[in-house]
This record gives C-alpha cells, structure tokens and sequence, in this order.
C-alpha cells in the first residue's frame, strides 16, 4: 500500500488553552517606526583575544536577560535547543570577548542569562517573568517554547516597559491580537508555515482543506493562517478541528477529517502527540484516503514520526544543512564541538534572538530601557544563522528565510567522529527573506500600523 504523504511545517510548541491565562492589555502609544538599516554582518570567526599592554576599557553594568522556556515535560528539547542557540549568538556576537566572570561582553556590558523553565504553563510564565523582572533585575525577556505562555508575557512586557523578544513560538496572534510595542520576535510565523508551501498543495493535491490543531493558541493561530493561505492561490479550508494537547486517542479527530470531503488534511501538532497521531492515521486509512501534510520537524525525534515519507517533500523552519551561510557553518561546527550533534530546528532561532539584541544594543550604546531599545529594533536586518533577518516596523514580524526540502534518507548514519549528521534531506528550496508577504494581523489600536502591508481578508 503506497501511502501518499506531503508534508508541511507547523511545528513549535503550546500548552494549555490561551484564554485561560492571557488578560487583555491597555494599549500605548505608536513608537515613530525607525528606518531600515544596513545588514549588520557579523565576523565569521571569532577572534582569539589578544594580549596587550593597553589599559582595560571599563565595563557597563552587568545585563541580565531572563529567558523563559520549556525546560523540561514534553517540550524540553525545544527548550534546551533554545538555550544553546542563545548562549551561541551571544558567543558569536561578542566576538569571543568575555569578563573576568566569564560573562560575553555585548555593547561594552556583560550579559549573564538567567534560565527558568515555565514547563508550558502560562500563567507560570507571568510569575516567573515579574519576579525574574523585580527580584533579580532582568532588562530583557527572552522566549518561550509555548505560544500560550508568549501571549501571556506580552502583559508583563507593557506593564513594566520592558523588551520581550520572541523565539521559538510561532503564534501569529503574539503580533498580532496580543501585540504591544515592546514584543518583537525573531520566530517566524503561523503564515510563515502555510504561505510557502500552499501553492504548491493546492496546484498538485486539492483545493479542500481539514485542519487538525491543537486547541490553544498556535494551533488556532495555525488554523486561521491556514485558512488565509489557501485562500491566496483558490482553494478552501472546509473543517477546523481541535483537539486537547494531551489526546491520546485521535480517532474521532481523524474519522471528522475523513468524513468532510477534503483533499488534504493539514495538521498542526507537536510534541510526542505527533508519533500517536501518525500511527492512528496510518490505522484508519487517513493516510491512503487523502494527502495529509504537516513540518518536518527536529532531528532527534525524526525518525519515529516520518519513517514511512522517504521522497516527499515538505516545509522546513530550519535545518543545517539547507542554510548555507557563513553564520550558519559557524554554529554547526561550535554546536558539534560543544554538543556532539549539529544544530536542530530551534538552535538557529535562539541565536537569531541574540544577534537581533546585541545588534540592537550596540545601536543604543548598551541601554536596553524598553523605549530606548523599541526604535533600535524596528526596521533591524541582520545577518543571521539562516540568512537575512528583517524585523518590520510595523508589526514587529521577523521576515526570513524557509525552507523546503526532500526526505531522501530516513537513517544518514555517523560523521568520521561517530556523531549524528541527520543528513536527511535535500534541499528543494529556500525562499528570500522577504518573498513570503507574510500579512499583517493587527488589530484595535494598533490596526493603523499595518500601512500598506498585505492583511487577511474576513
């Protein structure tokens, strides 16, 4: 039985039902957007410090950045990925300079991280970040893992005027619905997933669409880009289905998608949910009737979710091997020298998030106040590990490369060290940072902002 099998990428991370623990914010005034600036190019190598008689340049303050994530429960690898990757970027902006403390100096200050694990769990993430913010003097919030508990830290971001810069959740509705001035997000987007491959859905498979997502915040921000998507090339999203993250038995989900008519069904999963699912479509014939699509997602849990999608083509966030960028050879060979393994799907978001702060903290002369940091932000293009990075002005969307790639080898074996190269794909293709028209989703007070960005269509 040949299964048929496109696959797609929405993978990042969620937890428990966004309306329980996200709260409505007063908004404040627009910042004055600042324009566009030149790519910051980062060195290729950092340098080895040099030995000198010259007097020691006196240092800033110390800046705490406080990063939140999913450190441990079903999300913990993409927790530890976005770590190492942060900790990497700011090794790698710093051009290798540390104090006597070991801390990396970035704009004359060193940085020390502190590192809280909200276990996907929102209303943690607020608890954590205010006393993150008023116990131990965080300037800067980094992360999370979960969609739901990044909406919920865009509260704590306006009430204390203080920078949170997103990555690896993926929710459209960070900035979008719950946008305020003081998010950004080096994270691509729920449109990100869906604007580069839907095209090719809708001209080679079908124009019906069923949509399985886990109910909160990224899988409906998912469903609702999905759904914008198809519509841009003709086709049609005809059932929107929903399931707790915590199902173990999809069946009613599946037997809903099968039942509606469509022609493919897209999926919206993460998480070790993702290995039940599979075997559940593969047990009821979901996998025969109609294409289903979803991401290829991280290297370590590849195998057990896609080992039957040798040849199928699908969406990638990021894989090392399709960046081809000196930032991102960088990584690789610090990230197998440190980890035993190359980069996986969220270390180049990690880093991305470093570099975007550090660039914009040389620009403020190492002040990270919220109103100060806000301007040096907007408009910021930087090189990053896959490529060139814009944060728009309006919206505070991170326009950037994706990919999309071809599974040709599901078992790639070791390097000549005996550590995995995941080598699984090739690349089929890697859009421009800009190419993707990813809209623009404000909403209220801050709809004006849009300009003449593209935005969904009721």
């Amino acid at each position: 039985m040949k299964i048929r099998l496109t696959i797609i990428s929405l993978l990042v991370v969620v937890s428990v039902v966004l309306s329980a623990c996200v709260q409505q914010v007063t908004p404040t005034p627009e910042p004055t957007a600042a324009p566009t600036v030149p790519v910051v190019v980062q060195p290729t190598d950092v340098p080895a410090p040099v030995a000198t008689d010259a007097p020691k340049v006196e240092l800033g303050p110390l800046l705490k950045i406080g990063q939140i994530g999913m450190m441990s429960g079903a999300m913990a690898l993409y927790g530890s990925q976005q770590t190492r990757g942060f900790e990497l970027g700011l090794e790698y902006a710093s051009g290798g300079q540390k104090d006597d403390a070991g801390h990396w100096i970035i704009a004359n200050r060193p940085v020390e991280v502190l590192v809280r694990d909200d276990e996907g769990n929102p209303e943690k993430a607020v608890q954590i970040a205010r006393e993150l913010i008023e116990k131990d003097g965080v300037e800067i919030l980094q992360g999370p893992v979960s969609s739901a508990s990044a909406a919920a830290l865009t509260t704590v971001a306006l009430e204390n005027k203080i920078i949170l810069m997103v990555d690896p959740a993926a929710s459209a509705l960070i900035t979008g619905l719950y946008f305020n001035p003081y998010v950004f997000r080096t994270s691509r987007t729920s449109y990100d997933d869906v604007l580069v491959i839907a095209k090719y859905l809708v001209e080679n498979v079908g124009s019906k669409f069923a949509h399985i997502g886990i109910d909160n915040a990224f899988g409906q921000g998912s469903g609702i880009a999905l759904d914008y998507a198809v519509k841009q090339y003709g086709g049609e999203v005809i059932a929107q289905i929903y399931a707790p993250f915590d199902t173990t038995d999809f069946t009613p989900y599946i037997q809903q998608a099968m039942d509606s008519g469509a022609d493919v069904l897209f999926l919206t999963w993460s998480g070790t949910g993702y290995v039940t699912l599979f075997q559940q479509l593969a047990d009821l014939g979901a996998l025969d009737a109609m294409q289903v699509a979803t991401g290829f997602g991280d290297n370590a849990s590849f195998a057990a979710v896609f080992g039957a999608a040798v040849g199928q083509i699908g969406l990638n966030v990021y894989h090392y091997t399709a960046a081809d960028t000196e930032i991102n050879k960088w990584l690789t060979e610090k990230h197998l020298e440190a980890f035993g393994e190359p980069p996986d799907l969220f270390t180049a978001g990690g880093m991305a998030s470093a570099l975007a702060l550090a660039a914009a903290l040389e620009k403020t002369g190492g002040d990270a106040t919220g109103d100060v940091m806000i301007p040096a932000l907007e408009g910021l293009q930087f090189d990053g590990p896959k490529g060139i990075y814009f944060i728009r002005p309006e919206d505070h969307v991170a326009l950037q490369p994706m990919n999309i790639l071809k599974l040709v080898n599901i078992d790639p074996g070791l390097d000549a060290q005996g550590r995995p190269t995941y080598a699984f794909f090739e690349t089929v293709y890697v859009t421009a940072f800009d190419e993707l028209k990813v809209p623009c989703t404000l909403v209220g007070e801050y709809a004006s902002r849009c300009g003449d960005l593209p935005v969904p269509t009721p």
